[in-house]
């Protein structure tokens, strides 16, 4: 059950026992994964995705997005620290910089929360919604090329296991990138925009960012 928000986050048992195998470091970093970043001390762990607050059959809306940009400055973590308490650490920085509309990206993402969730606060958002990347690691370019090994196996490991456990919500691929990636994932996926430039530039996102609402506040009234 849920306990603090914002300090540290408690999920149902089975988002942290698959996730926190991310932070062992992950075994595909020595094998598919070598091509990706795992750095603690500068930022770079798995990381971008958080919500399900609460119970998990509570979820409504998956919003999946491509990978993690480079960390933000000061963003830092120990490199001795267990794999659970990486998890969490993660998880509540990515929380925070949506608290707070760090940049562009975080600040539509609020738009699609409040948009499918409009009569709710933040912290209630978070209780119905999951926020994860389709590669949960940085490249070791910012928005530079991820291999398609790196794509199957973070969707195998990762992605895929994380959708079971919210059969009855929306999900979202945002971008073009999220949505080839999750091509091969037998799960009504809605296609929308990315909510990172340059995507969520087009004059179309907002009208695909409406869709998902639509969606998720049609399965709400039922």
């Amino acid at each position: 059950m849920p306990k603090s928000f914002g300090s540290v986050i408690s999920f149902e048992d089975q988002l942290p026992r698959l996730l926190a195998a991310a932070y062992g470091p992950c075994p595909a970093f020595s094998s598919a994964c070598k091509s990706m970043c795992w750095c603690p001390l500068q930022g770079h762990i798995p990381r971008g995705f958080c919500g399900a607050t609460g119970r998990l059959d509570e979820v409504m809306l998956v919003l999946v997005c491509a990978e993690p940009g480079d960390p933000h400055a000061g963003e830092t973590y120990a490199s001795v620290s267990s794999p659970d308490k990486l998890f969490r650490q993660s998880s509540t920085q990515a929380l925070h910089c949506m608290e707070r509309g760090v940049d562009v990206f975080h600040r539509n993402i609020r738009l699609i929360l409040d948009l499918c969730f409009p009569d709710l606060s933040f912290k209630d958002q978070m209780r119905h919604a999951w926020i994860t990347d389709s590669v949960l690691c940085s490249a070791k370019e910012e928005c530079g090329k991820v291999d398609h090994a790196v794509e199957r196996e973070c969707c195998r490991r990762f992605l895929q296991p994380t959708l079971t456990l919210f059969p009855n919500a929306v999900v979202a691929a945002l971008g073009k990138k999220a949505g080839r990636r999750m091509a091969g994932i037998d799960r009504e996926i809605v296609h929308a925009y990315a909510a990172a430039p340059p995507g969520c530039n087009n004059k179309k996102a907002r009208a695909s960012w409406q869709h998902i609402a639509d969606l998720v506040r049609s399965m709400s009234a039922r």
